[in-house]
Parts: C-alpha cells; sequence; structure tokens
C-alpha cells in the first residue's frame, strides 16, 4: 500500500522504481539502466578518453600523466541518464544511487574489475562532508568492494580545501587540487607494493586522480588504477 501510495522515485528519470528498489537494486528504473551510454569507441588504451576518429598520433588527455598511473576507465558517459544520477548522488542526498553506480561498475569491469588489492576512493572535503552527509566517491566505493570482493582502503586524506573544479580549464583543475591529498600515517604500510583501485564518480581532465596519485607515491604502490561511473567528454552532444 506504501508503494503505490508513495512509489519509490527513480533517481535518474524521477519515474517510478518501486519493482527495482523491491528487488534490491537500488533507485533507479529498468528504463535508464538500459538507457546508461557507453563512452564512444575508439579509446585511448591507456586514460579511456574517446579518440573521435582515431586519427591523432597520441592521446593529449594523459601525455602527462605520471608513469605509476597505469589506466583510467569510466562505465558510461556523462550523458543522461547518468548525469541525473551523479546529480541525485552528489547534490540531491540519493545516497541508494550510488550504491546502484558502484554495482554497476562492477557490472561492467568486466574480468578486469578482479586486479587490484585495495579500493581506494577519492576524498572530500570536510565542508562538503559535512554540508552532504558523507563522500559520494566513498559511497560508490564501497558498493564497488563489495561486488568485486576487493577491500576498501579509505587511505586518502584531504589536507587542503579547494573550490568546485566545474567551471575550471584544464590548467585551473590541475591547480585546483595540486597537492589536496595526503596519504594517512595509519595506512602508508598497507599501500607499499599493492595494486590500487582509485575510485572517483566522474572524470573529466583527470587532474583529481593525477592529483590522489602523486599522494600514493611516496607510499609505494605498484600501481594506480583509475574508475570512474562517468566521464565527460570536450564536446557532448547534449551541450551542442
Amino acid at each position: 500500500m506504501i508503494d503505490f501510495l508513495l512509489p519509490p522515485a527513480c533517481a535518474g528519470c524521477g519515474g517510478s522504481a518501486a519493482e527495482e528498489v523491491r528487488a534490491g537494486r537500488g533507485p533507479v528504473c529498468r528504463n535508464c539502466r538500459l538507457r546508461l551510454p557507453p563512452v564512444p569507441l575508439p579509446v585511448c588504451n591507456r586514460c579511456g578518453a574517446p579518440l573521435g576518429t582515431g586519427e591523432a598520433p597520441s592521446c593529449l588527455e594523459c601525455m602527462e600523466w605520471p608513469e605509476l598511473l597505469a589506466a583510467a576507465r569510466a562505465a558510461c558517459l556523462l550523458e543522461t541518464p547518468a548525469r541525473e544520477l551523479v546529480h541525485a548522488l552528489k547534490y540531491h542526498g540519493w545516497r541508494g544511487a550510488g550504491d546502484f553506480m558502484g554495482a554497476e561498475m562492477a557490472r561492467r569491469a568486466g574480468d578486469g574489475g578482479g586486479r587490484a588489492d585495495w579500493v581506494v576512493p577519492i576524498p572530500t572535503s570536510a565542508r562538503n562532508l559535512r554540508r552532504r552527509g558523507y563522500n559520494q566517491a566513498a559511497v560508490i566505493a564501497a558498493a564497488l568492494s563489495t561486488a568485486l570482493d576487493i577491500p576498501l582502503l579509505p587511505c586518502l586524506e584531504r589536507r587542503s580545501q579547494t573550490g568546485t573544479q566545474t567551471a575550471l580549464n584544464p590548467m585551473q583543475r590541475r591547480a585546483n587540487v595540486s597537492g589536496a591529498f595526503v596519504v594517512a600515517e595509519a595506512f602508508a604500510d598497507r599501500v607499499a607494493g599493492c595494486r590500487i583501485l582509485l575510485v572517483d564518480d566522474v572524470i573529466t581532465t583527470g587532474a583529481t586522480i593525477v592529483a590522489a596519485v602523486e599522494a600514493l607515491r611516496p607510499a609505494g604502490p605498484e600501481s594506480v588504477t583509475a574508475y570512474a561511473f562517468a566521464r565527460t567528454v570536450p564536446i557532448s552532444p547534449q551541450s551542442t
């Protein structure tokens, strides 16, 4: 009767998600699940960025990435309904959307998702944590960790308060997060020699990921692979 009077809404489109919620699949309807847009091929073998025609001699997205960052991937493109799911988690308190996003990332990871020793979320600022009540990347990472059966290691801390990355160009993004992260002393010995799966909600230029990798470097991980729910592209069909 409660479902009839107040049916659970989909975090993507606002329609009914009663069946999905009852089945434990999170607040995302079947239609939105099927409409999550894949990252268009071909993509860079290292950073996963779409290459368009594939005629460029090299990928400019990851040309200056540190060697420790082996690869980066995203489960889907930041277009409808993925964009709405990210906003629901990040700005509207729909924590269940993050559980779905992590589970969906695990489903799309294939065999490559199991080649890590730790799942490490990108930390948010103390101000965002107070305002939101949770770190969106940590919610996604926890669900991904459970689905892949890889332990969660929240070893990164954000030591500086930076503004939003949304309106910044690539150079400003790098400067904004440079030196923003540090490995907590209590976890440093667990990182050494391990393969890290670094998790965030969205990859745009990779500036946040690179800053996190630089923070992990002194702890001596074997490699770092980044994985996000969605990624942007320089020219979006919905922005033209």
